[in-house]
């Protein structure tokens, strides 16, 4: 699977695989256009599926993982959140998902990513965020 680094002429992508991953979009296509052009920030799109992150020194965030919903259960978030987490010089990867997106949980959870907070009503549909982390 070839995964490659996002530039800003792929915001329509990634904003349409938010779109339909999300229903909708947790973020307008400014918001990937304004972190496309962002040194700090780096997207990754493979076919049918992107991963956003920002590097702070040594600790990555990743703030979106997303599969089109036609692509799901293909390996696809795995091997983005894979490359990701290649990434050199990096000794932590941060996230948080919602507490009843169990699928995407397992997958954090076979990745290494242990739960280590939970916010409680931290999304629009009142559900918790678990706060997740991976240290090298």
């Amino acid at each position: 699977m070839a995964i490659q680094r996002a530039t800003i002429e792929d915001s329509q992508m990634i904003y349409d695989i938010a779109q339909a991953a999300f229903q909708p979009s947790l973020w307008p296509k400014s918001v990937f256009e304004h972190e496309l052009t962002s040194p700090r920030s780096h997207y990754f799109v493979t076919s049918g599926g992107f991963i956003g992150v920002t590097q702070i020194l040594d600790e990555v965030d990743i703030g979106s993982l997303a599969v089109h919903p036609n692509r799901q259960k293909q390996g696809i978030a795995q091997a983005l959140l894979a490359h990701v987490l290649d990434m050199p010089g990096v000794v932590r990867f941060l996230l948080e998902v919602d507490e009843a997106n169990e699928n995407a949980m397992r997958l954090y959870e076979k990745m290494g990513f242990v739960a280590y907070y939970r916010r409680e009503k931290y999304y629009k549909n009142g559900h918790a965020a678990i706060m997740m982390e991976r240290k090298m």
